[in-house]
């Protein structure tokens, strides 16, 4: 499984060096949901979501999920998941 961030107006998903590509599999896998916000935060990226793409046999599952929903969720012990 990896972990993705997706811009939300272009469908585009982010890789290295600050560059935004059209195919997933180019994309920087951050590996955990928390990297991948810590790191949008960090570099203040906007209009983003984390995608969770899971390759299988009978083919590609893609699981989004707001950043904004997931910052700001109640999570016991971890304060810097706050907005």
């Amino acid at each position: 499984m990896r972990v993705i961030l997706q811009n939300n107006s272009s469908s585009l998903y982010f890789c290295r060096g600050g560059q935004w590509t059209p195919g997933f599999k180019e994309a920087l896998d951050f590996h955990a949901l928390e990297n991948a916000i810590e790191f949008s935060r960090r570099e203040h990226l906007t209009d983003v979501q984390a995608v969770l793409v899971q390759e299988r046999a009978r083919g590609v599952e893609f699981m989004p999920y707001s950043i904004q929903r997931l910052v700001n969720l109640p999570h016991s012990g971890s304060e810097e998941l706050r907005g």
